[in-house]
């Protein structure tokens, strides 16, 4: 059909879809990099950090090899063995919202459980941040119960004055601590993916919900980004060794308590504004309607919703 009788009536949205919660499901196929431009990378998967392509500003990517930086876990102060938050391995079959296999699974071991990207030979560069850009991070929880997930993105060193501090897991502007709640997940644990996508401007706006404060001028080298379990139900583990060559203590699940997945982390400036009309001679299939929490829909209502066609899935107002 003609993109002008799928749209006549609808917006085409991205980045914020909702004044009261900035977490939807994510649309199939994932992010559709192709709507963003000025990437500000902190983590993605390979082969979106390759669709992105010469849109990407600045790679911050996490490097497999850990020669630029890497994926750090806390350990107990008590004994520097022990890990407070573990790397739970993939169960056969799981895939992240793109339909790949890079992901991060982490499971807290202690109430505290923190992981933090951390730099090595090369300082982390967030300075082409701009207010124009969106912060962008998918997540899932697939824990035993539902939890609480704290971010903190910008020099950890000065994060309570300089950065963005917010929370997942409870209302949009609700305080707990220094955290700054950005909504909920709309199916709790149930598995699956969703996205958080806060504009820079919203989260600075001190009319608003954040009044958060950021400089990001200077080379970062402590922690570009931590997160963090809020009262989470721990999980239970066997330990043994360390094994020859390592750190740390190796780990074997008894009991899985909360747990949360990441898959991407990045700056974004949504390409034409976020808003756009669809040129009216391009030909595009409706492959399915379905909510923001994924389902399926058949005669849609006014509303937001994500249109999957031959071209990618959109994010479409219905009026």
């Amino acid at each position: 059909m003609k993109n002008s009788l799928l749209f006549a009536a609808a917006l085409l949205v991205s980045g914020n879809l909702c004044a009261q919660n900035y977490i939807t499901a994510a649309p199939e196929g994932g992010f559709n990099t192709a709507a963003g431009k000025d990437y500000v990378v902190l983590y993605a998967p390979e082969n979106v950090l390759a669709s992105m392509g010469s849109k990407v500003i600045t790679n911050n990517n996490l490097d497999q090899t850990q020669v630029d930086n890497y994926l750090e876990y806390w350990v107990t102060d008590w004994d520097k063995k022990d890990l407070t938050l573990y790397n739970v391995p993939a169960a056969e079959g799981e895939l992240n919202s793109f339909g790949g296999d890079d992901f991060i699974n982490a499971t807290p071991l202690y109430a505290w459980g923190t992981g933090v990207f951390m730099p090595k030979a090369k300082a982390y560069d967030l300075s082409k941040v701009t207010d124009e850009h969106h912060l962008h991070i998918g997540l899932r929880d697939f824990g035993s119960s539902p939890s609480k997930y704290q971010f903190s993105i910008g020099s950890q060193k000065t994060i309570k004055n300089n950065g963005f501090q917010i929370m997942a897991g409870i209302g949009v502007g609700a305080a707990s601590g220094d955290f700054v709640g950005v909504g909920t997940l709309p199916g709790g644990n149930d598995g699956k993916w969703y996205y958080i996508d806060v504009p820079v401007k919203d989260l600075v706006d001190e009319n608003g919900d954040f009044g958060f404060v950021y400089n990001f001028s200077a080379p970062i080298t402590d922690g570009v980004f931590t997160f963090t379990f809020n009262e989470p139900v721990t999980s239970t583990a066997k330990k043994s060794g360390p094994e020859p060559g390592e750190d740390v203590y190796s780990y074997e699940i008894t009991k899985l308590g909360s747990a949360l997945s990441l898959d991407h982390v990045f700056f974004y400036v949504p390409d034409g504004n976020g808003v756009g009309e669809v040129s009216a001679d391009v030909e595009e299939e409706v492959l399915g309607i379905y909510d923001l929490a994924g389902r399926r829909v058949e005669n849609p209502a006014a509303g937001l919703y994500i249109v999957k066609t031959n071209i990618g899935a959109r994010k479409v107002l219905f009026k």
